[in-house]
Order: structure tokens, then sequence, then C-alpha cells
């Protein structure tokens, strides 16, 4: 091998830097617990709340229930008040303190006030623009430290050019990675009922750094106005934690093949008061046909699992002929909470929906999938296990 075969080595492991730390194998003993932003740093900003409280609030009670329920497990945190830490501050707490387990908690956002759903990042190379988008979001928190192109280097979290060095990455603790990523979705899901975005992969700087298995979550959308009302409640914040937490026993135990019980998750009040919210009326979430504006329009017979493409939300509850469908025909149309969700096709087959995703977006690029059992809402992910 030639000197500049060499001197390329030396410069590419010098960069990266991460070491792997000799862990007991196969054991669970420490995780360091990341709440996103913090101090001037406020992250996203939704109509009444901030991220970095959303995110503070939601990790010191993730941290609190591991501790109560695996006292075998020392809990970490990169900051505990509403503080600044610079993201090379935050792997480097996760380093130093060995940990077994590395977990960020965000919350997202977007110029679309109808984004919306949960997600669950691991290290990757983005494969979306979206993808990539949430990542500059994060990343940009280094832009606030005042000798961070001494830190960072030549990265720009605001160019797309500056994210082909995560391409280099090979990340030793990826699959461990998915495994505890897929469980805290699957949780996040159970307790929000928002939109299945997904475990994705993306270049985020403090995942990049660490030296463990790690995982970047996004609650929801604090720029949705449903999905803020949801985040900023506390005994939402409660739930979002229990399920993180259930989300780390279910992992911990497999890893270690243990049987520690999981947490019943606690009930979701209105935060207004301490009256719980009420239940959904027997039309939430169910099926109408979109040919009448009454709300005592009967839900449509479905059986089975049933595909659909969601084209937008609204609070209207909109008639046949509306503009607003952009001329697609065969529009239906379900009530979740406030809003009127819209959706194209009843397909029995996962294949089959694509196709119609890929006609929806056509006119409306933020059109999704969803599912339906027996003509209720379920994950995506969830329905094609029983189809597939």
């Amino acid at each position: 091998m030639n000197t500049k075969k060499w001197f390329l080595l030396l410069v590419l492991f010098a960069f990266f830097n991460v070491q792997a730390f000799p862990q007991a194998k196969d054991m669970i003993s420490k995780i360091v617990i990341d709440a996103g932003h913090g101090g001037d740093d406020p992250g996203a900003v939704g109509s009444r709340g901030k991220e970095k409280d959303v995110n503070l609030a939601v990790a010191l009670e993730v941290g609190k229930l591991i501790s109560q329920n695996c006292p075998d497990v020392s809990v970490f945190y990169t900051r505990k008040t509403d503080v600044f830490i610079p993201l090379y501050n935050r792997s480097k707490i996760a380093n130093d303190k060995h940990a077994d387990l590395f977990i960020s908690i965000h919350c997202n956002s977007s110029d679309s006030k109808s984004a919306n759903g949960v997600e669950t990042f691991v290290m990757g190379l983005h494969k979306t623009a979206s993808n990539l988008e949430v990542a500059k979001k994060e990343n940009a928190a280094m832009l606030l430290e005042k000798d961070y192109k001494n830190k960072y280097g030549d990265f720009n979290p605001n160019s797309p050019e500056s994210y082909v060095i995560f391409s280099l990455y090979s990340n030793a603790y990826l699959e461990s990675s998915v495994q505890l990523a897929s469980k805290v979705q699957k949780n996040l899901l159970k307790c929000t009922h928002f939109r299945d975005r997904q475990v994705q992969q993306a270049g985020f700087w403090v995942l990049h750094k660490v030296a463990m298995p790690s995982i970047l979550i996004e609650l929801g959308f604090i720029s949705n106005k449903t999905e803020e009302d949801f985040l900023l409640n506390p005994s939402s914040q409660k739930a979002l934690a229990t399920s993180i937490c259930n989300a780390f026993i279910e992992y911990k135990n497999q890893v270690e093949g243990g049987n520690t019980a999981l947490i019943t998750a606690p009930a979701v009040t209105s935060g207004k008061s301490d009256e719980p919210t009420p239940a959904p009326s027997e039309s939430a979430n169910s099926l109408r046909p979109v040919d009448d504006t009454s709300e005592s329009t009967p839900a449509l017979a479905t059986t089975g699992i049933v595909y659909k493409v969601q084209i937008f939300a609204s609070p209207e509850n909109l008639g046949k002929n509306d503009p607003k469908y952009l001329g697609l025909e065969g529009v239906e149309k379900y009530q979740e909470g406030n809003l009127w969700k819209y959706t194209l096709g009843n397909e029995k087959k996962f294949a089959d929906v694509q196709v119609v995703l890929k006609k929806a977006k056509t006119k409306f690029p933020d059109a999704f999938i969803i599912a339906f059992q027996d003509g209720k809402k379920i994950p995506v992910t969830e329905a094609r296990k029983l189809t597939e």
C-alpha cells in the first residue's frame, strides 16, 4: 500500500475517532439519555411551546422510570436543566461513561402545518430529502457554538455535500440500534396513535460520534397544532416516557434473557383539568364516504386489513366535489380527534396501495400510506406483519 493510501486511512481514523469500549457481554448496565437542545437553543418552536422543554420533561421521566424499574441500570443525562450543551459534549458524555445505550429525544417540525407523525432514527446516510432536512435541523445546533469550526472542521450542517462523510462511516452498532429503535417506534405508536413515519436512517452528528448502540427519537411535530397539544400535555409526556421505558425494558430483556415486567401506561388527560380525555365516539378513526358532510354518516363496511393513502387532513368536514381534492376521484374520509383525514384507495395488498400512493403524490407530495383492520386504524407495520 503506497504512502498516500496510508495517509488517507490515518486521516479517516483521526476524523471519526470512535473507540469501541469493552463492555460486559450481554449486559445493559449504563444508559445516557440526551434531551435535545436547551438554553439559548430552543429547538423547534410551536404556537405555544418549545421543543427543548418537551425533550427535557420526557427525558427526565424516562430516566426516573428506568431507575425505578431497572435498579441494576445506571442512568446518566446530558442535561437535567435548561442549559445549552454542545453536540460534541453530548457524545463525549456518553463515551466517557462507557454507556451501553444512548437515546436522544427530540420533537420534529415542518413548514407544512399538516406534517405529522412519530419516527425513530439510527445513524446512517440519509436516503430521502425529508430525512436530510431532519438531520440538518438537529445538526444546526452546532452553529450556536462560537468556535464550532474548530470542533467540527469543514462540516456545514446546512450543506448537503457535507453529509458525504457519513457514507464513510461503518456503524458497528447498527443492528442493535435498529432493534432498539423498532421497539421504541412500536411503543410510541401505541401511545400516540400518530402517523407511523417508521424507523429511518440519517446523518446525525450526535449519533455519529457515540461508541455504542444509539437512537434519536422524534416524538411528533410541534409545528402541528394537534400534535403540539399532545406534546405539551404533562400526562402525555409521562405516557411518552413510559413507552420509551417499556421499549428499553423489552430490549434489555431480549439482550440479557431477562423477564423484567413492563409498566402500565398512565391515562392521558386533557392537560386543562384532572378529567381524563373523553373516549372517541364510535365514528372516530372509522371510514366514511365523502359524499355527505353529515357527522352521522355510517362507517364504511370494511373487513380484514385495508391499506389506504392519506392525502391531507383538515378540520373541515368536506363534501364530495370539493376543489381541495384537486380532481382526484374516490376520496374517502375518517375522523381522528378534531381533524378529518382524507384518503384514496381501498387495497388488500401493500403492493397495490403503493401504486395508489404514486398517483396521489402527483397532486399531494406529502401523501402517505395508512392501514385499517375491520374499519379501525392500526400501524402500517402491524398491518404488513398480518398480511405478508
